[in-house]
């Protein structure tokens, strides 16, 4: 990372921006170019490094790039503020993102699948632990999971002694 400054390393912090993003885009293998596709997603950490669960229908593009190659990159960033300045070139939004690699498979297994569900509700609503999902739904459900790999995290505002400074 060229701006070590801003290197986000502590699993803290990097749990904590994580829990402010909303969308995690995710980059496969494909032909010609990469596909890249926002998804919805859960995470939960296992020891030092996350897993990420997404979900979605059972067949698509992203599907079918992952069965030819499940490796893939994701990627996620939280804004705090723009700030503008004059002149413009100055300007730059406060942020905080994380990003890593790792191997995207299928969840076949009927608790995980729950597992991997919850997670991704607790995401957007953490007022609850538990959601209750019927059985035809989640079967229905093609829910994915991402082993992480490799993790960065990057910020122009937090501090590995959290200060949030401007």
């Amino acid at each position: 990372m060229r701006r070590k400054e801003r290197e986000i390393n502590e699993k803290k912090l990097l749990e904590q921006i994580m829990e402010e993003c909303r969308v995690c885009s995710v980059a496969f293998s494909d032909d010609k170019y990469p596909y890249v596709i926002p998804m919805n997603f859960g995470v939960l950490w296992e020891e030092k490094l996350p897993v990420l669960y997404f979900h979605g229908a059972a067949t698509g593009k992203k599907i079918d790039c992952m069965d030819r190659d499940c490796r893939v990159a994701f990627c996620m960033a939280s804004e705090k503020e723009l700030k503008l300045k004059t002149p413009a070139c100055g300007s730059t939004m406060l942020y905080a993102s994380v990003c890593g690699t790792g191997c995207l498979r299928r969840v076949n297994d009927g608790n995980e699948k729950i597992k991997g569900l919850t997670a991704v509700m607790c995401q957007y609503d953490r007022t609850k632990k538990d959601f209750e999902f019927s059985r035809e739904a989640a079967d229905a459900t093609q829910v994915l999971r991402l082993d992480v790999e490799t993790i960065s995290g990057k910020s122009n505002w937090m501090r590995q002694d959290n200060d949030e400074s401007d």
